[in-house]
């Protein structure tokens, strides 16, 4: 079992309470960007793993529309976006209820 840095342990409660106590500011600007149910959907599916096709794909989107929330998202500074790596959200935040858009499609989130 590798060791953990405990200063590194103390930040990452630090950041999970700063999330939880400011969700309700966080959610208001994502509503700036997520403005669909589509765009729910792919704020739900980035994770870091899965590349915008994927993403496209099961959202049922073309890709162009996955890149171009990206970039917007980008800029906002929700997203981080390299070349050639799935994209990964900076700030890991999403309401309950867009999960729900997923899981009321069924679709399939590997």
């Amino acid at each position: 079992m590798p060791i953990i840095d405990p200063t590194l342990e103390e930040l990452r409660k630090i950041y999970k309470i700063l999330l939880l106590s400011n969700s309700e500011k966080i959610e208001k600007e994502l509503s700036k960007l997520v403005t669909s149910d589509e765009r729910k959907k792919i704020w739900v599916l980035i994770d870091g793993k899965r590349s915008t096709k994927e993403i496209a794909k099961i959202v049922g989107v073309a890709v162009r529309s996955v890149n171009r929330f990206l970039d917007i998202g980008e800029k906002m500074g929700f997203v981080e976006n390299e070349w050639g790596k799935p994209p990964r959200k900076i700030v890991d935040y999403t309401p309950s209820s867009w999960i729900e858009l997923i899981k009321k499609g069924k679709m399939v989130i590997r």
